[in-house]
């Protein structure tokens, strides 16, 4: 008799597919000998497959017949209304995302739901989606390496430039990557610009401004051509896209312009040793700008890229860029890794000694990832008391004011509850301090979820109460 089949539904953007291929590996060692189904968008499974985890794809239209089957697991990674009824439908012991029911949609899985509260609300996060994904498959938190190749040169001399990305905000203008393909030119590499259909008019402009139109492929190749192409490269650079995520996969070195409503701590390249570049700015990582400017958009010239490029070129396993390539005003660069626990992490970067300015924001990051785990995972309090303990001894106001905070947040829910646990109304969270937002927000949801009913007010407080005593230990 063949074993029950595990089902994945993921039908977004490409990017989002290659996201999910380490998810698929872990299944595989996880229940080793089940047929692996992923149902994905055919656009991108079609050119993906020969460098895809070896499972069996089908199309957003065989949900419906999916749903009727039975698996040990399924796992919706997608908020698309199919899925989420493709989910609630099928039959398996394990169901994780987010699946439809009379009355809305139901999120199955502490990290699912911790995913899903991200949405508006992700600025304090600090974990990436590749682990996301997998965090809810074991009650330990051990997710271990995401299984992407290291990346390593290819000796070509070429340099690729990934034009475009799904939205304007997210990548530079023709004039921007004409001015880096001249400056990498002079320094005797060969520079590419790489794009799909949508971008052959923006690939063809910045060759015609670069004096290159010789080295304009936006348009003019399949999928599986261009990761051919990425295989021959000493260095992909690229905003936030789906052949972004290709060359990180494919083991190609990457460095991310990481621009507009991106968060590379959460869509960044996955493999140990890629390198991130970023605006210098308290905003980054929002979910949506609300400014009129984008501001971390203009951060990133042409010059400053080209020295951190050429800086990588040179110094490719050397993680302190050479003195000579100063700083890089306005923006700040980290390298990709794996902390302790296997989870994604990024490392600043010096360009020289004490250039790095002290910021607030990765180690709030760093405590509201660490207050998560512990709250799955009861046995990583000490992780949880370390980072807390950094962020107190570095920013002792702020400390101060998430211990308040937290106090205040514990009151005004259990005077909730003891109204006989009457919802919340919808802008609770975005009430909050811009500190706690991202607990208040999934403390929203959680409720939510569980239909404020009494055993998930309980659960909901139980979880507060024990970080404001967590805090206020600390404090003492």
């Amino acid at each position: 008799m063949s074993a029950d089949p595990l089902l994945v539904l993921q039908l977004q953007r490409m990017g989002d597919l290659i996201l999910t291929f380490p998810l698929l590996l872990a299944l595989k060692k996880r229940w080793p000998g089940h047929p692996l189904w992923v149902a994905a968008e055919p656009q991108f499974f079609q050119e993906l497959m020969p460098l895809a985890p070896e499972v069996v794809f089908f199309p957003p239209s065989h949900c419906a017949a999916l749903a009727r089957g039975r698996y040990a697991a399924v796992i919706n990674l997608s908020g698309r209304p199919r899925a989420a009824a493709c989910l609630s439908e099928a039959t398996a012991p394990l169901k994780l995302g987010p699946a439809a029911s009379p009355d809305g949609l139901r999120v199955h899985g502490y990290w699912q739901l911790y995913r899903t509260a991200l949405t508006q609300n992700n600025h304090h996060n600090a974990f990436h989606w590749s682990d996301l994904y997998r965090l809810d498959l074991d009650p330990a938190v051990r997710p271990g390496q995401a299984a992407h190749m290291l990346p390593a040169p290819a000796g070509s001399g070429r340099v690729g430039l990934v034009v475009g990305a799904s939205e304007a905000a997210k990548h530079p203008d023709a004039m921007f990557w004409a001015r880096l393909a001249r400056r990498l030119t002079a320094a005797g590499f060969m520079p590419i610009f790489l794009g799909g259909r949508a971008e052959s008019a923006l690939g063809q402009e910045a060759a015609r401004l670069a004096r290159l139109p010789q080295a304009n492929l936006c348009g003019r190749l399949p999928l599986r051509e261009v990761a051919a192409v990425l295989r021959g490269l000493d260095l992909c650079i690229t905003p936030d896209t789906g052949p972004m995520h290709l060359a990180d996969w494919l083991g190609v070195p990457v460095l991310n312009l990481s621009m507009g409503p991106v968060h590379a701590r959460e869509t960044g390249p996955v493999a140990p040793g890629q390198w991130v570049l970023r605006a210098a700015m308290s905003c980054v990582g929002c979910w949506q700008c609300r400014r009129s400017t984008l501001h971390c958009k203009l951060a990133f010239t042409a010059a400053a890229v080209a020295r951190a490029a050429l800086s990588i070129l040179e110094n490719p396993r050397n993680a302190r860029l050479a003195a000579r390539s100063g700083p890089f005003p306005g923006l700040s660069l980290y390298r990709t890794g794996r902390d302790a626990l296997g989870l994604y992490r990024l490392e600043a970067v010096e360009c020289r000694e004490g250039s790095a300015s002290a910021s607030c924001r990765f180690l709030l990051e760093d405590f509201w990832q660490a207050a998560f785990l512990f709250l799955y995972d009861p046995a990583l309090r000490p992780l949880a008391r370390q980072r807390l303990a950094a962020l107190q001894k570095a920013f002792p106001p702020l400390a101060q004011r998430l211990d308040a905070g937290l106090t205040r947040l514990c009151a005004h829910c259990a005077a909730a509850f003891r109204r006989h646990g009457q919802t919340m109304p919808a802008d609770f969270w975005r009430a909050e301090a811009p500190l706690l937002r991202l607990f208040a927000g999934h403390t929203h949801m959680f409720l939510q979820n569980a239909d404020f009913s009494a055993q998930g007010w309980q659960t909901a407080l139980n979880r507060l109460t024990t970080l404001r005593d967590l805090c206020s230990s600390a404090a003492e």
